[in-house]
């Protein structure tokens, strides 16, 4: 897949050349440097600066367990609101 904030080419043929590989580019105001770990798909991407992975995975890991135990809550009959309520779901995903 492309992900683009604007214009791309449908081809390139020989008229484009490697400008660099494995050096640092921005995206709009997000800096990406060789090693970052990037995640995309129909959604959108993200970029996750290599230094940070460890603490961005415990924190996705976290989030991942509090809403397998929503889904649990739910089929006991609880409402979302309730679930989320329970288990303090919206600050898992407030600035640390």
């Amino acid at each position: 897949p492309i992900f683009t904030r604007g214009r791309f080419m449908v081809t390139g043929k020989d008229r484009v050349e490697v400008d660099g590989i494995n050096v640092p580019v921005a995206i709009s105001d997000v800096q990406v440097r060789p090693g970052d770990i990037v995640v995309a798909d129909d959604t959108g991407v993200v970029i996750v600066p290599a230094d940070r992975a460890e603490e961005v995975w415990q924190v996705a890991k976290e989030i991942d367990e509090v809403e397998q135990y929503i889904l649990t809550l739910l089929e006991q009959g609880m409402t979302m609101k309730e679930a989320r309520e329970k288990t303090g779901y919206h600050k898992l995903q407030s600035k640390r």
